[in-house]
């Protein structure tokens, strides 16, 4: 992972930032948050049902095809309605996000001080469990709900700064996610 490549420097005082969100964002900050882990045994139980429905089908009477179809849709909806419900938290989150405007941002040792056309705010280091580096991304993790997140683009950094400064400033103040998680 990046983050472990990657040493804090020492002595960076502030970070600044400005961006506008994109989808691209706010969709890469939700499946990080999002352990890919629980995933796998439903997609295989997903494929071994569909084979062993396929294989009912060819040799079974309608009745047992009709039953094994029918066994088949809450697993095959759970998927689709997993899929569909991530993607409308993105549309709504990049639909609130985009209507604060730019977002300027500093990144220093008391938090992080977000303004927008809208609202002005600083929240504490204390406020956020943990971070998570994507490749794009900071993803400082306050709590569990959809919300509950701030975002530092890479891409928006400014005035000379770099990742590794951002890096220092955010893994001085809090601890990356723990594996696992």
């Amino acid at each position: 992972m990046e983050n472990e490549q990657r040493q804090a420097a020492p002595g960076a005082v502030s970070v600044q930032l400005a961006y506008l969100p994109t989808r691209a964002d706010i969709a890469e900050a939700l499946g990080a948050r999002t352990p890919r882990w629980w995933r796998l045994p439903l997609i295989v139980g997903v494929i071994t049902a569909a084979v062993l429905v396929l294989l009912l089908m060819l040799a079974a009477p309608e009745e047992v095809t009709v039953l094994a179809a029918a066994a088949m849709l809450p697993a095959v909806g759970s998927l689709v309605g997993g899929w569909v419900n991530q993607l409308y938290r993105v549309r709504q989150l990049t639909r609130h996000a985009r209507s604060q405007g730019e977002y300027t941002m500093r990144a220093d040792d008391d938090g992080v001080h977000a303004a927008t056309a809208v609202m002005e705010n600083m929240i504490p280091w204390a406020s956020f469990r943990h971070y998570i580096e994507t490749t794009n991304l900071f993803v400082l993790v306050m709590d569990d709900t959809v919300g509950g997140m701030a975002l530092l683009p890479k891409r928006g950094l400014r005035d000379g700064a770099d990742v590794d400064g951002l890096l220092a400033v955010v893994a001085r103040n809090l601890a990356p996610r723990p594996s696992g998680g």
